[in-house]
C-alpha cells in the first residue's frame, strides 16, 4: 500500500433489505445487472437456489455493507476486512427506527398536510419525533470483530396509552357500532419486543443487516380491521368546502392503532488498524469507545421493504435512476454520447420483460393488445427484425425511432422533473402543482402505462382532483438519451454483459455497491411507494449522491411510507410497480409458444375465503409470504429460454399451502 490511509467510507451508501417470514437469509445485489443467488439447492435460482426453505416460508434478503479505505487524493486503497492485513478489529453501529405511527398522515404528496397526523389522538400536538408513544425504537447496536451469533434489535410501541376514540366509521373485528357517525371507545395493549432487524458479521467482518420477518398487527380492542374506510369517514375526509378533499388519517396507508416492522436509519464502523490508528466514518472518534457524531459522507443507510417476487424484471423508473436525476452531478455518462446498448436497450428490456407481471403491458385487456409487449406481440422491442431497426442510426430509421421517443411520458412543467411540481419539501404544503405550467390533460397512451405520484386517474376522478403525475414519467435523464436517440445522434455499442463484484476492479467496486443497492427498487409512483417515499427526489435530505444527510432522524425517510405496508402492498394491485408486486404471472407451454395467465393474489386465507379481487387488504397480511415468485425459465444448457427475443418468465416457488382453504376447525 503506497498511499496512507486518510479516511473511511460505507458501501453502498444507501442499502435496501426485504422481509421474509423465514429464519434464512442471502445477501442482496452487490453489483449493477447480477440477480443474486438465495442459496440452498434443487431450485430456481441463477445457481440453484431457493427463495423459500425447507418449510416453504419465504427466506430474508440481507443487505451487506463493506468499508472502503481512501488516500488524500479519494482513491480507493483497500477494502477493510478480516483478512485484508491491515485491520485489527472493526465495530459497527446501527440505529434504526420504525416512526410510521407517528408520522404525517399520507394522503399524497400533492396534498401533503402538515396538520395531519396518523393516531391523531396519541400525543396530539407533537413533532413526529417527539410522539415516543408511537415510535418502535430499539436504540443504538452494535457488533464487532469476533462476536459471534446476530445481535437482535427489538422495540415497544403504543405504550402508555389505555383507553382513546376512534371513529365510528372504520370496520371494527367483530363489532359494529350502531351509530357509525359516533366515535368507538377502544383500549390499547402496547405491542413488546418487535423485531426490528438483526446484525451479522460475514467471514470477513463486513455487516450483514437482515431484516424483520414482515410482522404486523392491531393493539386496539376492538381491533381495526385492514382495510379502506376513506370513502366512508367524514369528516375528516372531506371535500371540505371543496378545499381539501385527500384529508384522510384513516385511509389504508393510515390505519390506526397498527404497527409493522419495516424500518430505516443509520450504519457507521469504526475501525482499528494494526497500527493502532482509529478511522471512522463518525467525526470526533479517538477509540472504538467513543460515540462521535454523525458524518453523513461516510456513513451508510439502511431500509427496508417488502419482498420484491420478480428479481430478474427491472422496474423502468429507479430509485438509481432518480439519484442521478436529483444528483445530475453524480451519473457516470454525463457529457458521454448517448449509447444504444447502455443507454435505450435496458429501457426496451425492462418495458418487455413487464408483459410478463402487468395487465397493461401483457395486453390481456382488449384495448391494450395493440401496444402490449408480449413475446408475439406489437410492443416487443426486443425481437431481432425490431431490434435491428431500433439499433440503426441512420436517417432512413428516423421516423420510426421519433414515433417511439413521442410515446414517451414527460413529468409536468417546464423541466420536466418530478420534484419540480412538488416543491417545496415536506414538512411544507407543495404549492408548485397549482401553478399554471403544471396542468395538463393526462393521455393514456404515452408510456410508460403505469401510475404516478399523484394518484391514478380514477382516484383523481371519483376525488373531484387533477393532480399532475397521473401517470409514471421517465426521469430526464432517461428521456435526454432518447431524445438523442431518436434523433440519430447515438453510437451503437455492444450489449453488456453484467460483472460480479469480485471482477470489478477495486476502483469499481464502491460505485458498483451503490448503484446495484438501488437497481432493483421502484423509482415511481409514489403514492407512497414501495421502498422510498417521493422525499427520495429532494436534495434537502441528502449530503450527496447516494447519502443521507446529517440532521435526517432513524425513522424519517421511511415513515411516510404505508402504515402497515400490506395495506398499501394489496391496493396497488394494478399498474403501480408490477415487477416487484405482480399484477398477473403465466403458465407457458413451450411446445405450441402460448401463455396463460393467472391473478398473481389467488388462493385462499387463514380462514379459508378465497383470497378477493376487490378487497384484500387484510388478506394480504397472511398471504404476502406463500405467493409466488416470477423468474425465468432455464433451459437444459443453463441459460434463459427466449421467444422472439424475449426471456419467458413463469410463476414459480409458490407456497402450495396458499392453493387449498385450511382444514375446518384449524
Amino acid at each position: 500500500m503506497s498511499q496512507p490511509i486518510t479516511s473511511i467510507r460505507i458501501h453502498p451508501g444507501i442499502g435496501v433489505a426485504r422481509l421474509g417470514n423465514s429464519d434464512e437469509f442471502y445477501p442482496g445485489p452487490e453489483a449493477p445487472g447480477i440477480v443474486v443467488d438465495p442459496g440452498g439447492t434443487g431450485g430456481p435460482g441463477p445457481d440453484g437456489g431457493t427463495y423459500r426453505d425447507s418449510s416453504a416460508r419465504l427466506k430474508r434478503q440481507a443487505q451487506r455493507y463493506r468499508v472502503y479505505a481512501y488516500d488524500a487524493n479519494d482513491q480507493v486503497i483497500a477494502e477493510l476486512t478480516a483478512d485484508s492485513g491491515l485491520v485489527k478489529s472493526l465495530r459497527w453501529r446501527v440505529h434504526v427506527r420504525n416512526m410510521k405511527g407517528a408520522s404525517y398522515a399520507f394522503q399524497g404528496a400533492y396534498r401533503f398536510d402538515p396538520d395531519a397526523l396518523r393516531n391523531p389522538s396519541i400525543q396530539p400536538g407533537k413533532q413526529p419525533i417527539e410522539r415516543d408513544q408511537l415510535i418502535i425504537d430499539p436504540g443504538v447496536h452494535t457488533i464487532a470483530s469476533g462476536q459471534a451469533g446476530p445481535v437482535v434489535m427489538k422495540g415497544d410501541v403504543f405504550t402508555g396509552i389505555k383507553k382513546g376514540t376512534l371513529p365510528g366509521a372504520l370496520r371494527f373485528e367483530g363489532y359494529t357500532p350502531k351509530d357509525p357517525s359516533q366515535a368507538v371507545e377502544v383500549t390499547y395493549s402496547a405491542a413488546k419486543d418487535i423485531e426490528l432487524g438483526q446484525l451479522r458479521l460475514d467471514a470477513q467482518d463486513r455487516l450483514l443487516f437482515v431484516p424483520a420477518p414482515g410482522k404486523g398487527d392491531c393493539v386496539t380492542t376492538p381491533k381495526v380491521v385492514l382495510s379502506n374506510p376513506s370513502e366512508a369517514v367524514d369528516p375528516p375526509t372531506g371535500p371540505e368546502n371543496g378545499e381539501n378533499p385527500l384529508t384522510n388519517p384513516f385511509a389504508y396507508f393510515n390505519v390506526p392503532g397498527w404497527w409493522d416492522d419495516t424500518c430505516c436509519g443509520e450504519i457507521d464502523v469504526t475501525v482499528t488498524l494494526n497500527d493502532g490508528t482509529v478511522l471512522s466514518t463518525r467525526d470526533n472518534v479517538q477509540s472504538e469507545a467513543d460515540d462521535g457524531t454523525r458524518n453523513p459522507r461516510a456513513g451508510a443507510w439502511i431500509i427496508t421493504a417488502p419482498p420484491k417476487y420478480a428479481p430478474h424484471i427491472y422496474h423502468v423508473v429507479s430509485i438509481l435512476d432518480r439519484v442521478y436525476e436529483t444528483f445530475p452531478e453524480a451519473y457516470p455518462h454525463a457529457g458521454k454520447r448517448t449509447n444504444f446498448y447502455r443507454d435505450i436497450y435496458p429501457l426496451f428490456a425492462n418495458a418487455v420483460d413487464s408483459g410478463w407481471v402487468s395487465v397493461e403491458a401483457a395486453g390481456v385487456k382488449p384495448e391494450a393488445k395493440s401496444r402490449a409487449h408480449g413475446p408475439v406481440q406489437s410492443g416487443n422491442l426486443l425481437s431481432p427484425g425490431y431490434l435491428a431497426v431500433l439499433s440503426d442510426p441512420s436517417e432512413i430509421m428516423k421516423p420510426v425511432r421519433q414515433n417511439i421517443y413521442r410515446l414517451m411520458r414527460h413529468a409536468p412543467g417546464p423541466r420536466g422533473r418530478l420534484v419540480d411540481s412538488l416543491l417545496p419539501p415536506p414538512p411544507q404544503r407543495p404549492t408548485s402543482w397549482k401553478n399554471e405550467a403544471f396542468q395538463r390533460t393526462e393521455v393514456d397512451t404515452l408510456m410508460p402505462k403505469l401510475w404516478g405520484t399523484g394518484g391514478k386517474p380514477l382516484q383523481n376522478r371519483q376525488l373531484g382532483t387533477h393532480l399532475p403525475d397521473q401517470f409514471l414519467s421517465l426521469t430526464d435523464w432517461q428521456l435526454k438519451h432518447l431524445q438523442h436517440w431518436a434523433e440519430g445522434d447515438f453510437e451503437v455499442g455492444v450489449v453488456q454483459q453484467p460483472l460480479p463484484l469480485e471482477k470489478l476492479s477495486l476502483n469499481n467496486q464502491p460505485s458498483a455497491l451503490d448503484s446495484a443497492a438501488l437497481e432493483p427498487t421502484a423509482g415511481g409512483g409514489f403514492h407512497p411507494g414501495i421502498e422510498f417515499p417521493y422525499l427520495i427526489i429532494y436534495r434537502e435530505f441528502f449530503a450527496e449522491a447516494f447519502r443521507v444527510a446529517k440532521d435526517v432522524e432513524p425513522g424519517w425517510l421511511s415513515a411516510f411510507m404505508s402504515s402497515p405496508w400490506q395495506g398499501d402492498f394489496w391496493s396497488c394491485n394494478q399498474a403501480w410497480w408490477p415487477a416487484h408486486r405482480p399484477d398477473i404471472v403465466f403458465d407457458y407451454d413451450a411446445k405450441t409458444k402460448t401463455r396463460t395467465y393467472k391473478e398473481w393474489f389467488r388462493g385462499y386465507d387463514a380462514e379459508g375465503e378465497p383470497l378477493s379481487s376487490t378487497d384484500g387488504y387484510g388478506q394480504m397480511a397472511h398471504a404476502w409470504p406463500k405467493l409466488g415468485m416470477v423468474l425465468p425459465i432455464k433451459t437444459a444448457d443453463g441459460n434463459f429460454l427466449k421467444e422472439n427475443g424475449a426471456v419467458v418468465f413463469v410463476e414459480q416457488e409458490r407456497d402450495p399451502t396458499l392453493n387449498r382453504p385450511p382444514a375446518k376447525g384449524k
